[in-house]
């Protein structure tokens, strides 16, 4: 469905809300806490309103996101594609990194929050702190999204600066969720192993920074161990991992905080589909949930099945 048809959706049933006395742009400044000017783009249809915005809008205005969506076609479910661009972004690019962010940083720290993924690729909430695995996905993204012409070397690869910090406040705030889990597809290190050596044999990643990806992949497994032996955050939120005996097809996520039910499907490596729909959000996240009948729990007390994972993928790094 189009995003305009969307908007022009949720502004009419945000008119029907509002008495006709009142001002809609006041209205809205006031609930959202942005500008008017802010107000009058996204009324004008030139930025679309947040996630979390749509979220807000919905939860305090009564207003239902599956009847904007089945007042088009009852059989369809409402999506948004993040098109960012990622290589020399622009305001807009980085607004919607930090704009997703926000869904994080609005969690309340007393509130019941919790965000599941079943993965096959790693979870950008656990590599972004890592330079090189950063712009490894980057590179990837580049090459397939603009042709293999297209990319350069991969050391040479330099993040704007509100760019960096962005990525570095998601690491953090999505620490801030009460429970947390990750289901890993089973050949999670096999795709990106293979991945690298394929960009490497190919010339387009230099033997140094080959070494500097095994580095940091070495760290990651670390870091990531030890989370699993201790099933939580240094703030104490839990966080749990499984390791799937099915491979997965994508990425599906969903977050739910007191605020919005967000579902996200992985597209292009780094972009996402987006969706605050009710019914969109029940399915994923019953569909993860239903994986784990068929994965194995490596957190906390799965001592012998965690040891046993992280010594296969530190082995497979070593064939780099």
């Amino acid at each position: 469905m189009k995003q305009e048809v969307l908007h022009d959706n949720l502004l009419k049933a945000i008119r029907e809300k509002i008495p006709h006395e009142e001002n809609l742009a006041n209205v809205l400044g006031n609930l959202l806490c942005i500008g008017k000017e802010a107000i009058y783009r996204r009324l004008r249809g030139d930025v679309p309103f947040t996630l979390l915005e749509t979220a807000q809008i919905s939860k305090e205005m009564n207003i239902s996101i599956d009847g904007i969506l089945e007042s088009v076609s009852p059989k369809s479910r409402p999506f948004q594609l993040k098109l960012t661009e990622f290589i020399n972004p622009l305001e807009i690019d980085l607004d919607m990194m930090d704009n997703f962010v926000d869904v994080f940083r609005s969690i309340e720290p007393n509130a019941y929050s919790e965000a599941a993924s079943s993965t096959n690729i790693l979870p950008q909430a656990l590599y972004l702190k890592y330079k090189f695995l950063t712009r490894f996905y980057l590179f990837k993204w580049k090459a397939q999204h603009d042709g293999l012409n297209a990319v350069q070397p991969l050391h040479e690869i330099i993040f704007p600066e509100r760019m960096v910090q962005i990525q570095k406040n998601f690491v953090i705030e999505t620490q801030r969720v009460k429970d947390s889990c990750y289901i890993f597809d089973n050949m999670i290190f096999v795709y990106l192993i293979n991945d690298i050596k394929y960009f490497s044999s190919v010339n387009l990643i230099s033997d140094d920074d080959v070494r500097e990806l095994k580095e940091e992949l070495y760290q990651f497994l670390d870091y990531t161990e030890r989370l699993a032996a201790r099933g939580k955050f240094d703030n104490g939120n839990r966080i749990s991992f499984y390791i799937s005996n099915i491979n997965f097809d994508t990425t599906y996520s969903y977050v739910q905080t007191r605020k919005c039910k967000l579902t996200l499907i992985k597209a292009f490596t780094l972009n996402s589909v987006a969706s605050l729909d009710d019914k969109t959000f029940d399915s994923v996240k019953n569909w993860i949930s239903s994986l784990k009948r068929f994965s194995t729990l490596i957190s906390e007390s799965g001592d012998l099945q965690r040891i046993h994972f992280f010594r296969k993928q530190r082995e497979l790094v070593s064939t780099l």
